[in-house]
């Protein structure tokens, strides 16, 4: 495979998982402002997982380190540190998203709104949607 190819590939990698985390943080921003402006408020759960594909660019990040970085004896330890560097980010990033899905769960608690009885199940996350009136909420 040619070099610019390779290149070309990573560079699309981890535009793509950067994109997933961007979109994450616009469904959060576009909660937090129905909260403030609708009496009705969508939430869905299970978008924690689109930061996952951040770990290809901390993985690179992390490559570029090892080959400039650090050299001799002391890249054995750095392998190792590595390793348990992709561990901790493999579990902390789905962590990080739903605590984030979680605050955005109680900034509606502290606002009043109420889940309504209606929740939709699809294969990855659920809809749930809270209402400051109970009149208000989707009877299907």
């Amino acid at each position: 495979m040619r070099p610019v190819l390779k290149v070309t590939i990573v560079a699309l990698f981890e535009a793509l998982a950067i994109a997933f985390a961007l979109f994450f943080c616009w469904r959060v921003h576009q909660q937090y402002h129905a909260i403030e402006q609708s009496a009705l408020v969508e939430i869905q759960t299970g978008t924690a997982f689109l930061l996952l594909p951040l770990i290809l660019p901390i993985l690179h990040l992390m490559n570029i380190a090892e080959k400039h970085l650090v050299a001799g004896h002391k890249l054995a330890k750095f392998r190792k540190m590595q390793s348990r560097l992709f561990i901790f980010f493999v579990l902390m990033l789905p962590t990080i998203g739903f605590g984030i899905n979680q605050t955005v769960i109680s900034q509606l608690k502290q606002q009043g709104y109420h889940a309504c009885s209606l929740v939709t199940h699809q294969i990855r996350s659920s809809f749930t949607t809270y209402s400051k009136d109970t009149a208000l909420c989707p009877k299907f």
